[in-house]
């Protein structure tokens, strides 16, 4: 049977395939120089990035439906277990068991009804696609995006999910440039800086001069208020200056690093760099307003 174990060493080789084939592109480089080959890599290693960040959201989200759902089995028979031992207290008119057993019934049907929400909300994650992309007749590769969503903002959103799912990364203020951990400026500070808008040469250190420094880039406009959901677009960047960022990446979920919650290193529980739901309570966003949403091949 497949379980949520299954899922991780697929995505393992999954991820091993990916490497080969960056590495093949590499190895050209002997034999192919110039303007061709330098395309060939930006292009491959552009799209290689955003499959792999996609398949990874919805092979990850694969297997968090597993595994809650190998957890409500578990919670199942417990549940099957209490409501026979409730019975035999009953039927001996044992008071005390039965409250005891009773419960135990109660917490186990909460928790099913919870697992069941888990398991939905996961299996929709993971049947959602992430990314698309289709060839027109010009010959341009066009990546379908939300309406003002330029390519800019799935660079900075793919790059934001890649370091989301590689746990070697996890929260700190203390090592926040990747060195190996990020706190939530420096990470969403990075992930727009990967999509070459020079924010950092431009002064993002931190929440409180990221609106400073988005903006003097002449690629970034301030909204300011506490946006709905429906207002959002991909790659908006949610501000509040004095404590913290995240960014919006659609579907009603953003992407940012949230706290250390282990005190080491890296992310143990999966949570400190991750993908949430969206939640107000912002100032203001930063929205991307230059590029392109095309790339020539």
């Amino acid at each position: 049977m497949v379980s949520s174990g299954t899922v991780t060493s697929d995505l393992s080789t999954l991820s091993n395939s990916f490497s080969s084939y960056q590495t093949s592109i590499s190895e050209l480089s002997s034999v192919w120089k110039g303007d061709s080959y330098n395309n060939l890599v930006t292009k491959s290693e552009q799209f290689i990035s955003e499959y792999k960040s996609a398949i990874t959201k919805q092979m990850n989200a694969f297997a968090s439906a597993l595994s809650s759902y190998e957890e409500y089995k578990r919670t199942k028979t417990l549940l099957a277990q209490a409501e026979a031992a409730y019975a035999q207290a009953e039927a001996s008119q044992d008071s005390s068991s039965m409250s005891t057993y009773a419960s135990q019934v109660s917490q186990y049907r909460t928790r099913l009804e919870q697992l069941k929400a888990e398991i939905e909300s996961s299996l929709s994650d993971a049947s959602t696609p992430s990314f698309a992309a289709t060839t027109s007749s010009n010959g341009a590769v066009v990546v379908p995006l939300a309406a003002g969503s330029p390519l800019a903002a799935q660079q900075a959103i793919s790059y934001g999910l890649e370091l989301a799912a590689d746990d070697t990364h996890g929260y700190s203020q203390k090592t926040r440039w990747g060195n190996p951990n990020y706190d939530c400026s420096s990470f969403v500070i990075t992930c727009w800086d990967s999509a070459g808008t020079g924010v950092k040469a431009a002064g993002a250190t931190y929440t409180g001069n990221m609106k400073k420094a988005f903006t003097s880039t002449g690629l970034f406009e301030w909204i300011p208020g506490n946006p709905k959901v429906e207002d959002l677009r991909p790659g908006d960047v949610l501000l509040n200056p004095n404590s913290h960022t995240e960014m919006y990446i659609g579907d009603g979920q953003m992407v940012g690093a949230h706290g250390d919650m282990d005190g080491v290193n890296g992310d143990g529980n999966g949570r400190e760099l991750s993908v949430c739901k969206y939640h107000g309570g912002w100032e203001g966003i930063l929205r991307y307003t230059g590029g392109s949403t095309t790339v020539s091949v």
